[in-house]
């Protein structure tokens, strides 16, 4: 219900890019081979972003150029929107996904800038907001 209020609801945390191929052996003609979930954030330092936060394309319908078309639209819905830029994390351990980005250009950050994520879960929140 979280994913639905949230994404679905009256005002959207956050959006979504389908990726579909046809398909007749299913009703509706189609079958969903990966998405893209995206939002809008800001940073000081570098203005509106678009924030890439989930990207997936299935493994057998990698290769074809899909991944290549949501990037593509990811790129242009950004522009539209006047994000100066596109960020997005990749596991350490994801070489291919890595290779992936740099070939089309992403710098990482990580080397370039030397960040480090971190997280606070809920707990740690309760504990800071005072709250039990």
């Amino acid at each position: 219900s979280d994913l639905l209020r949230d994404g679905f609801g009256d005002n959207p945390l956050f959006y979504c890019l389908i990726a579909e191929v046809h398909n007749h052996q299913k009703p509706s003609g189609k079958v969903t081979v990966g998405f893209a979930m995206y939002y809008f954030t800001y940073d000081p330092w570098i203005g509106k972003l678009l924030y890439l936060e989930d990207f997936y394309v299935i493994q057998a319908y990698r290769g074809l150029g899909i991944g290549a078309e949501m990037l593509k639209r990811l790129s242009q819905i950004a522009i539209r929107s006047q994000c100066n830029c596109m960020h997005f994390l990749v596991v350490i351990w994801n070489q291919a996904s890595i290779d992936y980005y740099t070939r089309r250009g992403a710098l990482d950050l990580s080397s370039e800038e030397g960040w480090h994520l971190f997280r606070f879960n809920r707990e740690e929140l309760m504990d800071m907001a005072g709250e039990k």
